[in-house]
């Protein structure tokens, strides 16, 4: 099934109580005055098939139970747009179908579509954890494969199909890692590397229908005060490496794959008793990130991910990222986040798509997987997780329907 959905223009404030409508962002909203450039404004944002695709499962598991509302829930999905994750070299083999499916579209509804796409795949990637290891190591080569073998063929086939916009996230967590986790001998390892990585990513994605946001991990992570100005420091060297090069780096990226709320009005138990970080939600790591953005010459926009956050205080410590229990789908891509500094809400990680495996006898397993938060038994990062997408579209805040 093919799904496509327009942004919606809907109010909302984070962790909402009542569904929004599915409106396009054509119909307008308050922010045009202030966002006339929002790559994600006047376009229908592609819902990719292959994500459409695993949900049948999904609804004909609910159709077998009788619940006639968790199978209604799975079809909204499927209209929903996820972003489309290159994982690995292969992955790019899966892209020029859904864009020629994309292509189609925008030609038969005379709508401009964006494929919202993730690129991730530095060598030595996720040098912090276990459950995401990549498929390029560290060694005197690899920087030339992930140029040669991965950014440039994704580059290259943007190009072939340039009537289309591309919404671009690049490289969750890798250059977070970097601000705070450099005690990680792989992290120090993979310093040169991660910086060399993204700046010629940055510098390659140029092409005029392009934006690319940059990931800042999240507000219980360089959200906290003492890491923002290093934070900004780095990516500041990052752009400094791409050279003249970046024009279409649009902004930042948070709550990748995380279950934060965007704005919500009481802070979770996560940020402390005070609560000890200020920054406790995603808005208020961005106004206070803003600052030290601009005095280091550094692009102010952001998106933010709410697939899995529309349930808050499940986590008994900041720290647990994999799976968590009891989480559900959080508010839906739009494009009304009611400041004009937060282009939209997105759903960056596919909700259904797993964090990493519980299995302990698993190369990849990652003991955060098995914490006293996380939903076990799981499968292997990013394998389809059939009860743990149940769960999430029963636990949906607001409602799917």
């Amino acid at each position: 099934m093919r799904g496509l959905l327009t942004y919606a223009a809907a109010s909302l404030l984070a962790a909402p109580t009542l569904a929004s409508p599915l409106l396009s962002s054509r119909s307008g909203n308050n922010q045009d005055r202030c966002n006339h450039d929002n790559p994600f404004k006047d376009v229908t944002v592609y819902a990719n098939y292959r994500y459409s695709t695993k949900l049948r499962q999904t609804i004909a598991a609910f159709e077998a139970k009788g619940d006639a509302a968790g199978a209604a829930g799975a079809r909204v999905l499927q209209k929903t747009p996820t972003f489309l994750w290159l994982s690995s070299i292969y992955d790019i083999a899966y892209l020029e179908p859904q864009l020629l499916d994309a292509k189609a579209d925008q030609a038969a509804n005379w709508e401009q579509r964006a494929v919202p796409l993730v690129i991730y795949n530095l060598p030595g990637r996720d040098c912090a954890a276990l459950a995401s290891s990549g498929e390029i190591p560290l060694g005197p080569n690899a920087l030339n494969i992930y140029k040669t073998e991965y950014i440039d063929p994704i580059v290259a086939m943007i190009r072939k199909y340039g009537g289309l916009r591309y919404i671009i996230v690049l490289e969750p967590d890798s250059l977070a890692n970097l601000v705070t986790n450099m005690h990680i001998p792989a992290c120090a390892q993979a310093a040169g590397i991660y910086k060399a990585g993204v700046a010629y990513a940055i510098s390659q994605l140029q092409d005029k229908n392009v934006a690319v946001y940059l990931d800042i991990g999240h507000s219980n992570w360089l959200g906290w005060p003492a890491n923002l100005q290093p934070a900004a420091k780095l990516f500041a060297e990052v752009k400094m490496w791409a050279g003249q090069r970046t024009n279409k780096f649009r902004g930042f990226v948070s709550n990748v794959s995380g279950y934060n709320a965007y704005n919500s009005t009481t802070a979770d138990p996560i940020y402390g008793l005070g609560p000890d970080n200020s920054n406790w939600n995603e808005w208020r790591f961005f106004k206070s990130f803003t600052p030290y953005l601009i005095n280091n010459g550094l692009p102010t926009k952001f998106i933010v991910d709410q697939g899995r956050a529309g349930v808050s205080g499940i986590r008994s410590q900041g720290a647990f990222w994999c799976n968590i229990d009891g989480a559900g789908i959080g508010t839906r891509p739009t494009t009304k986040t009611d400041d004009c500094n937060v282009d939209a809400i997105v759903w960056v990680k596919p909700p259904g798509e797993s964090d990493g495996t519980s299995d302990m006898s698993s190369p990849r397993f990652d003991a955060t997987c098995r914490s006293p938060d996380a939903f076990v038994p799981s499968p292997e990062a990013g394998d389809w997780h059939e009860e743990y997408i149940e769960m999430l579209i029963k636990n949906a805040n607001p409602p799917l329907v």
